[in-house]
């Protein structure tokens, strides 16, 4: 490796050396291409999930992070928590900023372009821009300032609170142009998660994509991934199934260095699948 390289370049390598040594490289090549897909206005992308400890933040910073290694412009992350969330800290970011202290210079910012964030917003070894969270009891500032930094922003990934139909999350998912639910690889993580998205209304599915998330190193031991896969398929959901990986779930600052290439090639597979939900708008 040559370290006199920007590291944001290091990381889209390691992205790519996933996939070449791969047995698929046609297939992971078209992935590649479609993270990389032309979008007219920014895409915002909620990530959220039916119950908690289902992973959702780890899978909202690789998504992020595939897409900021992949694509020549701009990506944001944004934690949407109603709290403070731990997106930014998987991210490596520590700051004291908070999104209502945040908010007004950003909103300036908005109408004008990436140079006037650029002491704004912190930003990741991999050049992953990073709004902090805290919104507290204004769920609709994360909408609105996300959809104003849209412009500035090729794709946004929004790490929401747990709940499709959490009060904290309505207006956010609304604005989406598509959702992850990230599912537990577990039976009963199935069963609740489906159960819940066959309640909602058909339209509120449309832009919906399954992440099934493996937290464990034998989390999917008694779960039979045909069935698991039916019960979404059924749905008109497509689904992606992400392997075990020892780093990301050691809950620590995520290092793309030190991700297993089956997780940056299954991270990349469910960013293709959701912008082109998203593209679909």
């Amino acid at each position: 490796m040559a370290h006199g390289d920007p590291l944001p370049r290091r990381v889209a390598r390691t992205v790519v050396r996933a996939f070449s040594s791969t047995k698929q490289p046609r297939e992971l090549a078209e992935i590649l291409t479609a993270v990389q897909a032309p979008v007219t206005t920014g895409r915002r992308i909620a990530v959220t999930s039916v119950r908690g400890g289902a992973g959702k933040t780890a899978v909202a910073a690789l998504v992020g992070s595939v897409f900021a290694a992949r694509r020549a412009e701009p990506v944001l992350a944004v934690d949407a928590e109603p709290e403070f969330g731990s997106l930014p800290w998987r991210l490596g970011i520590e700051s004291a900023m908070t999104l209502p202290g945040a908010a007004p210079a950003l909103m300036t910012a908005s109408g004008q372009n990436l140079t006037s964030l650029e002491q704004l917003l912190p930003r990741t070894t991999g050049g992953l821009w990073v709004v902090p969270g805290g919104s507290g009891q204004r769920p609709q500032l994360v909408r609105d300032l996300t959809r104003a930094l849209s412009r500035l922003f090729a794709v946004s990934v929004l790490d929401c609170t747990t709940g499709m139909a959490a009060p904290a999350n309505n207006a956010v998912l609304a604005d989406a142009h598509a959702v992850i639910v990230v599912v537990p690889a577990t039976p009963d993580g199935v069963r609740t998660t489906a159960d819940a998205l066959a309640r909602l209304a058909p339209g509120a599915l449309q832009h919906v994509v399954i992440a099934l998330n493996s937290l464990h190193p034998h989390g999917r031991d008694a779960l039979r991934n045909a069935p698991a896969r039916a019960a979404f398929e059924r749905l008109g959901l497509p689904v992606v199934s992400l392997p075990h990986d020892r780093h990301v779930a050691s809950g620590a600052p995520i290092n793309p260095g030190r991700i297993a290439e089956p997780t940056l090639t299954e991270a990349s597979r469910l960013a293709a699948w959701v912008l082109h939900r998203a593209r679909q708008w």
